[in-house]
């Protein structure tokens, strides 16, 4: 009941009203119309602009964590999974023989490698200890115990044609009774290290312009 006396008292007025009168509303109307329209589109066009900005955001979020994680896989801070291959050595390596070796999967595109599980860095070193009875290779603090067995994930074919190449490292080594045993292998995980040296003196330049 309200509602249709409401509207008869709004169809009344209108009606009361002359030509020129209800001209003046309807063009008034329009306008208000015309301007809520472009409110609309203003506001629209500003909604997309932040759904861009949220995107983009998320876009740039994604690209740190993927770079974060690369660099914590580059400097072994965190473990390494995928496929690659294990090599086992028999026979008595040298020094110049793992960094033979470990250049050799860096080379064909390793993204990962570990000796006797220690993760390999780029601050890890070789070198030799000596006891009273045999002398050990050394990787870092850790002693490099028999058998050597190399892990490095990457693409696993690749990584094995880089060591058996014909006059490649395989056979240099068995020159010197040195024999590589590898083995393809679908999913390996490396350790990360422990813990990562503190940087002292060097510092990213800053930018010029």
């Amino acid at each position: 009941s309200m509602q249709i006396q409401t509207q008869n008292r709004l169809d009344s007025d209108l009606a009361s009203q002359s030509t020129s009168d209800l001209t003046i509303m309807i063009k008034n109307l329009t306008d208000r119309r015309l301007q809520l329209t472009e409110e609309l589109a203003e506001a629209e066009y500003t909604l997309e602009l932040y759904q861009e900005e949220y995107l983009d955001d998320s876009l740039l979020l994604a690209q740190l964590e993927s770079d974060i994680a690369r660099l914590e896989l580059i400097n072994g801070t965190t473990a390494a999974k995928g496929p690659g291959i294990t090599v086992s050595v028999s026979g008595n390596l040298l020094v110049s023989d793992l960094s033979v070796l470990i250049n050799e999967f860096w080379a064909a595109g390793a993204e990962a490698v570990a000796i006797n599980d220690v993760r390999i860095t780029p601050y890890s070193g070789f070198n030799y200890i000596g006891t009273s009875t045999a002398t050990y290779l050394t990787c870092g603090d850790e002693i490099l115990a028999e058998p050597i067995i190399l892990q490095a994930v990457g693409n696993g074919a690749t990584l094995e044609r880089s060591l058996t190449m014909p006059g490649g490292i395989a056979d240099n080594l068995e020159v010197y009774q040195i024999y590589l045993d590898i083995q393809i292998v679908d999913e390996m995980i490396l350790p990360a290290v422990p813990s990562q040296p503190q940087l002292q003196y060097g510092k990213v330049p800053e930018k010029t312009a």
